[in-house]
């Protein structure tokens, strides 16, 4: 069970989602250094109160937290109640009918899976969706239902 303040509430679905930045984006950087840059974007750029992810993974498949798992999200509109956003670093140029591994390395593909399946551990996960299933956009780069059922969790 998760919590949002005083009011108890049920994660039901995780939405993955990517960065949109290109493969080699801050390639010597530290993972840290990654998700601070995005913090910045969320911030300072659309006036958010923090990071709009709970998780990202970076190219190696390092998995850094974003906002804290009982902190509503802000990855979907009209969807961050009861739902725990994962973003993958790369993306830049995908589209929705893309193969995880034409966008992401094997190393994400790894810690996704990891990452979900301790999620779904501590928590009533129901379904695991992409941000273009409640969007017109690429996002998160591939097909997650055709993603999961190539080799299920």
């Amino acid at each position: 069970m998760i919590y949002q303040g005083n009011d108890e509430y049920l994660v039901t679905e995780i939405i993955i989602h990517c960065a949109a930045t290109r493969k080699k984006w801050m390639e010597h950087a530290r993972t840290s250094q990654k998700v601070a840059e995005i913090r910045r974007w969320h911030v300072e750029e659309r006036g958010w109160r923090d990071i709009g992810y709970h998780w990202i993974i970076d190219r190696d498949g390092t998995v850094a937290q974003g906002r804290k798992e009982n902190v509503m999200g802000a990855h979907v509109a009209g969807h961050n109640r009861g739902t725990i956003g994962i973003s993958l670093i790369g993306g830049h140029g995908a589209s929705t009918t893309d193969a995880f591994k034409d966008n992401f390395t094997e190393a994400q593909d790894h810690a996704l899976r990891r990452l979900i399946t301790l999620i779904k551990e501590r928590t009533a996960i129901q379904k695991v969706k992409g941000h273009n299933d409640y969007a017109a956009k690429a996002c998160p780069g591939f097909d997650v239902k055709a993603w999961l059922e190539a080799a299920p969790l």
